[in-house]
């Protein structure tokens, strides 16, 4: 029960406690006593006055009443209006709070973004720069070996090419030194006559890898000297001949000048 409807209640009972009284002392009164002297009319006048007492007294007790409630029923909507105040005021400052805490997270969260984003970048740096590094590293690597597999095949060229002059060389020599040889056995089984003296005659010898005599042509030359020297040239099995098929290959078809 609220202080207010406890002060209702209050005026209430003291209001019909009053009523009751009056009630009683107008309608309840005894038998009226024989009349008396003159001294009845100050009896009259005094309960008039009694009565018009109570009644200016209740009048004062129910405008203090009246106040009472007023001013509880002010108090209590002052203390309405500041708890409503007050709640107002904290939930603007929860809402001011949670304004500053999202405020707070979103800077954090931009702050972590940035940062994410600065380390993507440096990563991004970072790996351009690696493959940069791998790709100048392996273009040096290319070079250094293009230039060394130059380096290796002119070394290859030069000593290839070195070989074979040696070794033409050697096939000229081999060469010439058969041809000495083919033309010592034509001289060897040459018949000569005193008429050769001073003559020439040159042939051409067709021969096997064997040394075997395939084939002999008169080119140009004395007649009877060109005869003698065909028939020297048939008359062995074979003529000398290398195993060298490079030697063979400038042997296989020769021309010799035979000569007194």
């Amino acid at each position: 029960m609220t202080p207010m409807q406890v002060a209702v209640y209050k005026s209430l009972g003291v209001h019909l406690a009053i009523a009751i009284v009056l009630l009683i002392s107008v309608t309840f009164s005894p038998d009226p006593l024989p009349d008396l002297p003159s001294p009845s009319a100050p009896v009259i006048q005094a309960t008039f006055i009694d009565a018009q007492a109570i009644a200016d007294q209740q009048r004062a007790q129910a405008q203090a009443e009246a106040q009472a409630r007023a001013e509880e029923a002010e108090r209590q909507r002052k203390a309405r209006e500041v708890a409503e105040r007050k709640r107002r005021q904290e939930l603007a400052a929860q809402k001011e709070r949670a304004r500053k805490e999202a405020a707070q997270k979103e800077q954090q969260r931009q702050k972590e973004l940035e940062r994410i984003a600065r380390q993507k970048e440096q990563q991004r740096k970072e790996r351009e720069a690696q493959q940069k590094a791998e790709a100048e590293r392996k273009r040096k690597e290319a070079e250094q070996k293009a230039q060394m597999e130059k380096i290796m095949q002119e070394q290859l060229a030069a000593e290839q090419a070195a070989q074979q002059q040696r070794r033409r060389q050697q096939v000229l020599s081999e060469v010439e030194r058969y041809q000495a040889l083919i033309k010592q056995t034509i001289m060897r089984f040459l018949i000569e006559d005193d008429s050769f003296k001073g003559k020439q005659c040159r042939l051409n010898i067709r021969l096997a890898t064997t040394g075997l005599v395939t084939k002999v042509t008169i080119l140009d030359g004395d007649p009877a000297l060109c005869r003698a020297a065909q028939s020297a040239v048939l008359r062995p099995d074979r003529m000398p001949m290398s195993d060298a098929p490079d030697v063979y290959e400038q042997l296989k078809d020769i021309n010799v000048r035979v000569e007194l």
